[in-house]
C-alpha cells in the first residue's frame, strides 16, 4: 500500500514538472535549470507599456523579478510616441536596467473661437496670434489651452495631439456680464491704475463683473491700494487720499523779514511758523523794505526741513537796466529799475467801468519793470517748453511784435516760468505800479510818436473806426520798442496792446484789470489814467512783467 502511494507522488510531480516547464509563465522550475536574473525598464515618458517576448508586462517605470537567463525581445510603446523595439540579454542572476528614449513625434493642433480674435495661451506661454490659430509641427502629448477675450468668459481645456494626426479645438466663448467703472479722486488731478484688470483705466471704462485691485496716488499723498467688488452696471468708487505733511523752520535775518510760502501752485500766503505744510515743491518768498525780496525753491519731505536764509540790501539805483539768464538758455525781457516814489494818477473808466478818483500813489519799494511789452519771440520760447499753443493774429505774427490772445492766466503763467527759469520773483504789475511809471514818467510827445494808436493808416483800411489826424505807419500792432520811450526808457505805454495787470476786475476775479491804450485806440481811450476789465483774450491785449528786487 506504501508504494503506491509513493508511485502517485512521483507521477503526480512528473507531469506538475511537465507543465511547469512547458508554459510561457518564468514558475519555479526554468528559473533553477536555466538561471535568472532581474530587469527594470525605464523609459522618458512615463506610463509607457511594456512587452517582453510580446506579452504585456506593465508600464515604466517597471521592474521584473525573475527574468530568465538569455535573449529577450523588449517593446516599449506609448500613444504619443513611435514604438521602441530592442533585443536585450540577461545573465544568471544579473540586475539589468534598460533606459528607452522614445523619439518625439508631432501632429497639429486648429484652435478656433466664436467670436474670434481671442487671445491663446498655450501651456502657460502667450502666443502671438489670436484665434483662429493652426499650430504645426505640434508635439504630440497633452497640451493645456486657455482662451481669453474681453467681454467674454475665460476658457481652459487640455487637449491631446497624436503623432501624424490634425486635432480641432472649436470653442463658444459666452458673454459676461459687464460692470463700467469711474473712480472720483480727492484731488481731482490723481492717478488711477487697475492693478490686476484687463484694460488700463479711464473714466467710463468697461470690465467684466469682479474683484479688482485699484490704485490711486498722487504726488505729495499716501498711495491707496484696495480691492472692490464691481456688479453689473455703473460702478463709481470715491477715494480721498491723505496728505502727507512735513515741518518747515525758518531762520531769517534780519529778524523781522515778511515770510510768505506757496504750495499746490497756490498763492503766497503768510507762513506760520509749527504748522505743517504739505510735501512736495514749495515756494518761500522772504521781503523786507531797503532789501533785495529772496525766493527759495526746494521739495519738503516728511522729514521737515529748516532754511537758514540771509537777505542782502539793494545795490541797484532807479533807471539801471537788468537782464536775467534762463536756465534752459537765453535772456529774460529787458528791465528797468523803478525807483520808489510818489506821483498823482487818476483812472479813467472804460465802458462800464468807475473811473478812480485822482489820488496819489505811493510805492515804497523799487522794482524792475519790462522796458517792453512782451514780443511773440519771448512767449514762444515758454510756449514750447511748456507744450502750449503759441497765439497769433493776423498781422501781428513776426517775433518782434507784442503777444497777444493771452488770458490774463496764460500771462500769469508765463510770469511764473520765468521765476522757475532765472531763480527771481517775476509776476505781473500792480495796478498802481503800472499808472506809477505811466504818470510820473510820461512822455509829452505827440500821440503818434509815443505809440501805435487808430491813426490814419488804421482808418484806410477799418473806415468806419474813428481815428487820430497823424499817420504812424502801422495799421495793427507794431513790434515793440518802434516808438519813443518815456523819461524812464519804457517803451509802448500808450498803443501797441493794452497791458494786463495783476488786479481784479470791479465785479470780482472772473475778470481782471488791463491798462492803456492799444493799436485801435482813440479819444480817451488814449489817456493813461485809461482802464478797463476783461475775462478773455483778445488782439488788442498783451502784457509785460515785472520782477521784485
Amino acid at each position: 500500500m506504501k508504494r503506491r502511494w509513493l508511485a502517485a507522488a512521483a507521477a503526480l510531480a512528473a507531469l506538475w514538472a511537465a507543465a511547469d516547464w512547458t508554459t510561457l509563465d518564468v514558475g519555479l522550475l526554468k528559473p533553477l535549470v536555466l538561471g535568472a536574473g532581474s530587469l527594470r525598464v525605464e523609459a522618458s515618458a512615463e506610463s509607457a507599456q511594456v512587452r517582453l517576448d510580446g506579452v504585456v508586462r506593465g508600464e515604466t517605470p517597471l521592474t521584473l523579478e525573475p527574468v530568465l537567463a538569455g535573449r529577450h525581445r523588449l517593446l516599449v510603446e506609448h500613444r504619443f510616441h513611435p514604438p521602441a523595439a530592442s533585443e536585450i540579454k540577461i545573465q544568471r542572476g544579473e540586475r539589468l536596467t534598460v533606459s528607452v528614449e522614445l523619439a518625439t513625434a508631432y501632429g497639429r493642433l486648429l484652435i478656433a473661437t466664436n467670436p474670434v480674435g481671442a487671445s491663446v495661451t498655450l501651456n502657460g506661454e502667450s502666443l502671438d496670434e489670436l484665434s483662429p490659430v493652426e499650430l504645426h509641427p505640434l508635439e504630440a502629448g497633452r497640451h493645456e489651452v486657455v482662451l481669453e477675450q474681453f467681454g467674454r468668459e475665460t476658457v481652459n481645456e487640455t487637449v491631446e495631439v497624436l503623432p501624424g494626426e490634425r486635432h480641432e479645438l472649436i470653442v463658444e466663448l459666452n458673454r459676461v456680464a459687464m460692470s463700467e467703472l469711474r473712480v472720483r479722486t480727492q484731488p481731482p488731478s490723481a492717478r488711477v491704475r487697475l492693478v490686476d484688470g484687463p484694460a488700463p483705466y479711464r473714466p467710463g471704462v468697461r470690465l467684466p463683473v469682479g474683484v479688482y485691485r485699484i490704485e490711486v496716488a498722487a504726488d505729495g499723498y499716501r498711495t491707496k491700494n484696495r480691492s472692490h467688488r464691481l456688479r453689473k452696471g455703473v460702478n463709481v468708487i470715491d477715494v480721498t487720499l491723505d496728505r502727507l505733511l512735513g515741518r518747515l523752520k525758518v531762520q531769517v535775518t534780519p529778524p523781522d523779514a515778511q515770510i510768505a510760502v506757496r504750495t499746490d501752485g497756490g498763492r503766497f500766503r503768510g507762513f506760520q511758523p509749527g504748522v505743517p505744510l504739505p510735501v512736495g515743491p514749495v515756494e518761500l518768498r522772504v521781503r523786507k523794505f531797503g532789501y533785495r525780496t529772496r525766493l527759495e525753491r526746494f521739495r519738503l519731505s516728511e522729514a521737515g526741513r529748516t532754511l537758514r536764509i540771509a537777505l542782502s540790501r539793494y545795490r541797484v539805483s532807479g533807471g539801471e537796466f537788468l537782464r536775467d539768464a534762463l536756465a534752459s538758455g537765453g535772456m529774460a525781457p529787458r528791465l528797468v529799475v523803478v525807483p520808489a516814489g510818489k506821483a498823482n494818477i487818476g483812472a479813467a473808466g472804460g465802458d462800464g467801468m468807475r473811473a478812480l478818483p485822482a489820488q496819489e500813489a505811493l510805492i515804497g519799494e523799487p522794482f524792475a519793470l519790462a522796458v517792453n511789452e512782451l514780443n511773440l519771440g519771448d512767449y514762444r520760447r515758454y510756449a514750447e517748453a511748456m507744450n502750449l499753443r503759441l497765439p497769433t493774429a493776423k498781422g501781428m505774427d513776426s517775433d518782434r511784435h507784442p503777444v497777444v490772445k493771452v488770458s490774463w492766466r496764460e500771462a500769469l503763467g508765463y510770469a511764473e516760468w520765468l521765476s522757475f527759469e532765472t531763480g527771481k520773483l517775476y509776476r505781473l504789475p500792480d495796478e498802481r505800479e503800472w499808472a506809477y511809471v505811466a504818470s510820473r514818467w510820461a512822455s509829452r510827445a505827440a500821440p503818434c510818436q509815443q505809440g501805435n494808436i487808430a491813426d490814419r493808416s488804421l482808418g484806410r483800411v477799418f473806415r468806419q473806426w474813428r481815428v487820430i489826424d497823424c499817420d504812424d505807419g502801422f495799421v495793427r500792432s507794431a513790434p515793440v520798442g518802434s516808438f519813443q520811450a518815456n523819461a524812464l526808457g519804457v517803451h509802448d505805454l500808450v498803443g501797441n496792446v493794452a497791458e494786463w495787470v495783476n488786479d481784479c476786475g470791479p465785479s470780482g476775479c472772473g475778470n481782471h484789470i488791463a491798462r492803456g491804450s492799444a493799436w485801435d485806440s482813440a479819444g480817451d481811450e488814449l489817456q493813461l489814467s485809461f482802464r478797463e476789465s476783461y475775462d478773455r483774450p483778445s488782439d488788442t491785449r498783451g502784457f509785460r512783467v515785472v520782477r521784485e528786487l
